[in-house]
């Protein structure tokens, strides 16, 4: 069982291919003119295998690589790897669940570290001017004997009543006026515990925008809290979204490739809460913007969770304002979805 991707893989090759000293597998290379190069003629794709069921690919023509150990979620661009040399969706998808099942079947410890992968790196920005954490400022104030601004009460008011852990989070205020940040609270952006942007969310729906944002493109937000010894994580839309169930951020109804390529680089079964809200079109009619991601949610190979309170509650925040984070935990857990006919049909009922 162990082998089941690498025996797949291997089967699947073309058969002009030859075997290296070095113990690598080479071929014409089938991803190039997928990633913007020539069609290589060379033999410059190259496989390598190991007993316990490893694959390492690597293309030493336009430099696109992955790998599959078992243990570990088969990655999406091992599934686009699998796509380019000719397998068909059904097969794919079954090996992602395979692969599911081999990882409950390995414990931590017996899998292998994964490849050494390209560095992911983000550089360091600045808070709005004048920002200090809820705690700085709460000690500031006190030791000051000075009253609390209102600005400042307001916005640890609108972080209680979402049920966010002031104890595990950080939030910032800032008295500053232009763009009125002082009626928005900052919640910074950190990777790799160095802050790298953040989003400042208006404290009631008549400011506009309501989130105002400076971070980089394509980054994911919450990584550095999750825990190695969790065996899934739960995407979802919003950042409130994320710290209310300790899950990972996209700020958008769209998934990127670079933000699937984060998220799998934790190596846990991925689960996509999408939101929930409609908005009327200009023919009047209700639109479910949810679909997007949920469709490119399938591609990835996630799974999808549509749970109980879906039809009450637009999104992940709002239902554990109302039924409390362990059951709304539990309930996506329950509600988890992996197979791509069942997502979609789910969806195209919303």
């Amino acid at each position: 069982m162990f082998n089941s991707v690498q025996d797949y893989t291997l089967g699947i090759l073309p058969s002009k291919r030859k075997t290296s000293q070095s113990g690598w597998l080479s071929f014409n290379a089938v991803c190039c003119t997928h990633n913007g190069h020539n069609t290589d003629t060379r033999g410059r794709g190259g496989i390598k295998t190991n007993g316990d069921g490893h694959l390492s690919y690597h293309c030493f023509n336009c430099g696109f690589k992955t790998s599959y150990t078992p243990g570990r979620v088969l990655s999406f661009k091992y599934r686009r790897f699998l796509k380019w040399l000719g397998a068909d969706q059904t097969e794919i998808q079954r090996l992602v669940i395979e692969a599911l099942r081999v990882k409950d079947l390995i414990s931590p410890e017996q899998i292998r570290e994964p490849e050494s992968e390209e560095e992911i790196s983000f550089q360091s920005r600045s808070l709005p001017k004048e920002a200090v954490s809820f705690i700085g400022l709460a000690e500031f104030y006190e030791l000051t004997d000075k009253n609390y601004p209102t600005g400042f009460v307001d916005a640890v008011d609108y972080v209680a009543g979402r049920k966010i852990d002031l104890q595990k989070y950080d939030f910032y205020w800032t008295p500053e006026i232009e763009h009125k940040l002082n009626r928005r609270v900052i919640v910074p952006f950190k990777y790799k515990n160095e802050i790298v942007g953040y989003t400042a969310r208006g404290l009631v729906d008549g400011i506009k925008p309501k989130y105002l944002s400076d971070h980089p493109g394509h980054f994911v937000f919450n990584l550095d809290n999750q825990r190695a010894e969790n065996k899934f994580v739960i995407v979802v839309e919003g950042p409130f979204d994320a710290m209310a169930i300790d899950g990972v951020s996209t700020q958008t109804n769209e998934i990127s490739m670079q933000q699937a390529d984060l998220i799998e680089r934790l190596g846990k079964r991925i689960i996509y809460v999408p939101d929930f809200d409609k908005h009327v079109n200009k023919q009047g009619a209700a639109v479910w913007p949810g679909h997007t991601a949920v469709e490119q949610a399938i591609d990835y190979g996630w799974s999808v969770s549509f749970p109980v309170w879906h039809t009450d509650c637009k999104d992940v925040s709002k239902a554990v304002e109302l039924y409390g984070k362990l059951f709304v935990l539990t309930s996506i857990l329950a509600a988890a979805e992996s197979n791509p006919l069942k997502i979609k049909l789910i969806a195209g009922k919303i």
